[in-house]
This record gives C-alpha cells, structure tokens and sequence, in this order.
C-alpha cells in the first residue's frame, strides 16, 4: 500500500532543509573568513588600535561559524543519503504489526490485545492528517536495544509525542513516587518508568530547539468510570481515548511550524521497516 505523502505545498522543512551546494559554500566562505582573520591579527598585532579590535574580532569569529556550518553540511549531506526526500514527505511511516503483546511491556491491556489497542488509537490518529506538517510513526523503537516498541509518536514541527494505548477496566488509576501504577490502592504490576526514560532518550538525542513528551491513551475494557492519574512530571501525561485528538492539537499548536529534517529522519529510523 502506498502510504500518504504530504498534501498541497511543499512542507516548510527548518534550516537543515538548506541545499547542500548552499551549505558547504556557506562553509567555504567562513573559513576563508576564519583564515583572513588570523593573517589579519598577526599583521595587526604590532600596531592594534581600538579602531581595528572590532573588526579583527569579526573576522576571528569566522572560525566558529565556520566550524558550526561544517558540522551543519556533513549532518544534512548524512541525512539525505540515509532518507531520501520522497520518504520525507510522507505522512506515515512504520507498521503496527511489531506491537505485540510480552511480559517486558510496562504498559499493558487487560483483556485486549497490545496490538488491537494500538490499532484503535492509530484509527483515532488518522484524523491529525488534517493538519499540516503531523507526521505519524508506528511500531517505533524509542528506547534501549531490545525494549519493547512504541505503537505511535506524532510529529509536527519540532516537536515529537511518543504516544503509548492500555486498554484498562473502571478504576481510580494512580502513579507512586517511584513510577509504579496502582488501581484502587492495589499495585496492578505495570510502571510508567519506561516510558519516561524514552523521553529522556530523545531529550538528549535532539537539539534542545525541539520538544519531547509521552501520552498514555487509556481505552475502556469494560463499562464504567476510569479516573486517570494526574500529569506527571517528565513530559508524561495521560487521557481518555476519546479526548486525545483535542489533547494533541492543543499541543502541536504550542509548537514550531516549520518541520525538523533531523526529527523527521531520527523517527523513520527508529519506526518498524524504516529507510
């Protein structure tokens, strides 16, 4: 099946969307600038005057810029290598099938499949398509080697929500301080920490331009009232299944329109069957 590409314009990629010849003459040009300014302050050196010191400074500081622009090119010249740009533009990446159900998942369904509960939250998901610039990735593997995967993380600007799905029955749900989840009192055998440690993850992996955060969709198992635990801290938070579109618009509304190539690529990456 052909997955959806991005509709109407083009999307507006950051500044790692620069084209390549730009960047490394871009690069080229502040070395020579870093160059010009070291022979420039030898030759100063023994009659510098206040009037020079501002523009030898200036042309000293092209050897940092020139170094940041270097490192700039070589990481877009990888990514584009790595991804190629009609890969990029799609609006889903990934599969759901890689979510399944095992002992190491931290966060459970009580009598639903991992994989049925992930399938009806990507169906709630699809909506988000009619925004521009989200992104949706499934099966991804956001933590340690051999962890268990992520079913969704929804992109949009700089901005990434790891997303897991329980589907969990009636009961007063909460979190104790070391990241255990009880129902009613009883420890229900499950635990948040997993989560939060991915969030971690990809908070030191990306720049710290971009925002990262996890969101528990809870399904109901069964009739009745399901009182959710309250925000926790480390970019965790929880909702009711059919409140998670609103949830997540209001959040890709705080975030930056234009689009992260690095996240992009970063998330194709880690998601099931990636480049």
């Amino acid at each position: 099946m052909k997955l959806p590409v991005q509709a109407g314009r083009p999307a507006r990629w950051g500044r790692e969307r620069l084209s390549a010849i730009g960047v490394a003459a871009a690069s080229g040009a502040a070395w020579l600038l870093a160059v010009c300014g070291l022979i420039s302050t030898v030759g100063a050196l023994p009659a510098l005057g206040p009037a020079r010191a501002g523009w030898v400074a200036a042309l000293c500081a092209g050897t940092p810029l020139a170094g940041w622009l270097t490192r700039r090119a070589v990481s877009d010249r990888r990514i584009r290598a790595a991804v190629p740009p009609e890969v990029l533009e799609q609006r889903i990446h990934g599969r759901l099938d890689v979510v399944i159900d095992t002992d190491r998942r931290a966060l459970r369904s009580v009598a639903v499949s991992a994989y049925d509960t992930a399938a009806r939250t990507g169906d709630l998901l699809a909506e988000l398509f009619a925004l521009p610039g989200v992104r949706v990735f499934r099966g991804v593997r956001a933590g340690a080697a051999g962890s268990p995967v992520i079913p969704h993380a929804i992109s949009a600007g700089r901005q990434v929500i790891f997303i897991e799905s329980v589907a969990w029955p009636p009961g007063h749900y909460d979190i104790r301080e070391n990241g255990l989840i009880h129902c009613d009192g009883t420890y229900i055998g499950q635990s948040v920490r997993p989560l939060v440690a991915v969030v971690r993850r990809w908070q030191r992996i990306l720049p710290r331009s971009h925002r990262v955060s996890a969101l528990v969709v809870v399904h109901a198992a069964a009739p009745g009232d399901i009182a959710l635990p309250d925000a926790t801290p480390d970019g965790l938070a929880w909702v009711h299944a059919d409140r998670v579109i609103p949830v997540i618009r209001r959040r890709m509304a705080r975030g930056r329109p234009v689009v992260s190539m690095r996240l992009v690529a970063a998330l194709i990456a880690a998601s099931a069957d990636g480049p």
